[in-house]
């Protein structure tokens, strides 16, 4: 299966829900909360939401987490697990040292790398939220707030997975533990969790580990593409063969539509773009008495290899900036028009960067959340006429770099996220908070 249709199995398997019946219009999601005011608990960290030192233990959590599965039932209309497997999920979650154990067959196996550890994830966390939503409906807020952590911990440890597959699933879970989290805000009596949302890591899944490994993967697939010495023909040949069949993996027609033999014949025969790859290769670092004894079907596959590292690393370079820089500088970026061999392998950074700020986003949306029960229990239930009345530092909004919208109408304060360009009329991408204070 390739790598584009494994993103939408794991988009299309962990949705991205908001809380329970918001109202969704042809431009908005609208989530309304009716919340009790409520002051800073007292120390002011008696509340987390990942699991702190003390609660630690030594530890791979990752085969932890598959051992609650055995002996599960898990039946076609209905996923169910045991009280005492979620016990176990618990403490797995609360180990410190995640290893998915994948790395030599990252490097062996390529686009071809089986991933189903992965979608057995999503059983641990629909049971995970399940039990969430039950402890919340009960008040039962200390209890809730463990499986808080025990998901949140679940998404970052998913995080540390090698793969942006796995960056996607764990930005998913971490979407799943805020529907619940939402419900906890409107019951009476629920603690304020201003510095709890604050002390979350931002961002909370990083996609570090997920990058370096997509790109350990795709470049296992050039490891026959040899630049120490000249390359037979049938060493070319299956080269060319591989290429081909990678080809056909793809969930779309791979371009140029021609198979790589004809592509590769029609360059080769051309002395002066010959000559200029090998240029480029000189130039990208290959000595030049090496470059010079490749035949030319080689040095143009030498130079696709390095057209394909360019081009790829003009989208990652950008990953770690904040989500507004990265927003602004895929805008300004001019497309590729000439064709490159190997364009069909390129991953797609920026789509799950792009669900990485948007999981931002919504952070920071309820850190403003929690900001105004603060502000209204220390004002006599009253909401702020502006953000800048409230006291506490707040985030800006992580899409535009900007504060967030905000006013209060007839009572009711209204708090809304700025979509990514292209997603104007997407309600998933435009979040509107209503809060309404309880009287």
């Amino acid at each position: 299966m390739s790598r584009t249709l494994l993103c939408g199995v794991a988009l299309a398997a962990f949705a991205l829900p908001a809380r329970a019946e918001p109202t969704i219009t042809s431009t908005e999601m609208v989530i309304r909360l009716t919340v009790q005011p409520m002051p800073a608990p007292k120390p002011a960290l008696r509340y987390l939401l990942l699991p702190d030192l003390k609660e630690m233990t030594p530890g791979n959590p990752i085969p932890n987490y598959l051992r609650c599965l055995l002996d599960q039932d898990f039946t076609a209309d209905r996923e169910t697990l045991s009280r005492s497997a979620l016990r176990q999920v618990d403490r797995a979650a609360r180990m410190d040292k995640p290893d998915w154990q994948i790395l030599l067959k990252l490097k062996t196996d390529g686009i071809g790398l089986l991933l189903p550890d992965l979608q057995k994830m999503r059983f641990l966390a629909s049971a995970l939220q399940e039990r969430f939503h039950d402890e919340v409906a009960q008040r039962r807020f200390d209890d809730a707030l463990r499986t808080a952590k025990t998901m949140f911990a679940l998404s970052r440890h998913m995080g540390e997975h090698p793969t942006l597959i796995g960056d996607l699933v764990a930005i998913a879970i971490a979407f799943v533990t805020i529907n619940p989290l939402e419900e906890m805000l409107e019951q009476p009596g629920c603690p304020n969790l201003y510095w709890a949302l604050t002390s979350l890591p931002n961002p909370l899944i990083s996609l570090n580990t997920g990058l370096e490994g997509d790109r350990v993967l795709l470049l296992s697939e050039f490891h026959e593409l040899d630049d120490s010495t000249p390359m037979s023909k049938d060493q070319i040949n299956k080269l060319i063969q591989h290429i081909d069949k990678l080809r056909k993996m793809e969930a779309k027609p791979a371009k140029p539509k021609e198979g790589a033999r004809a592509w590769l014949n029609a360059r080769a025969k051309d002395e002066k773009l010959v000559e200029a790859a090998r240029r480029r290769l000189i130039e990208y670092g290959i000595p030049q008495e090496r470059v010079l004894r490749f035949p030319a079907d080689q040095v143009i596959l030498l130079d696709e290899k390095r057209e394909y590292e360019e081009r790829r690393d003009e989208y990652m370079k950008l990953m770690n900036l904040p989500t507004w820089q990265v927003e602004a500088m895929t805008a300004r970026a001019k497309p590729n028009k000439k064709p490159a061999l190997f364009d069909f392998l390129q991953i797609a950074p920026y789509k799950v960067r792009r669900a990485q700020g948007r999981l931002e986003q919504r952070i920071a949306l309820l850190r403003h959340v929690e900001a105004l029960r603060l502000y209204a229990a220390e004002h006599d239930g009253k909401l702020p006429d502006k953000l800048s009345d409230i006291d506490v530092p707040l985030p800006d909004d992580p899409v535009t770099g900007k504060p967030f919208a905000y006013k209060v109408e007839e009572g009711t304060a209204h708090l809304r996220g700025s979509p990514p360009r292209g997603e104007e009329k997407n309600p998933a991408y435009n979040v509107h908070y209503e809060i309404t204070l309880r009287k």
